[in-house]
């Protein structure tokens, strides 16, 4: 996947996928549009999800960590 697509996509979520990351906050509760889309996002790039909630949420976690590193937003 390219980190271009990923940012220019998501460019006005990153602080928010920033604090998902870290823990601050539930992505799938208080953002739920935007987890939808990042869902989305993910299964077009050919992420398999689990059909399980808890572990959809920290599949789309790892994904987001590996993609904010790629873009250099998480170090």
């Amino acid at each position: 996947m390219s980190r271009t697509e990923f940012s220019s996509k998501f460019k006005k979520s990153m602080s928010v996928f920033q604090l998902a990351v870290e823990g601050q906050m539930d992505l799938d509760m208080q953002h739920p549009k935007t987890y939808k889309k990042l869902m989305k996002f993910y299964q077009e790039q050919g992420v398999e999800f689990y059909d399980d909630p808890t572990d959809d949420y920290e599949l789309v976690l790892e994904c987001l960590r590996e993609d904010l590193r790629d873009c250099g937003v998480l170090v």
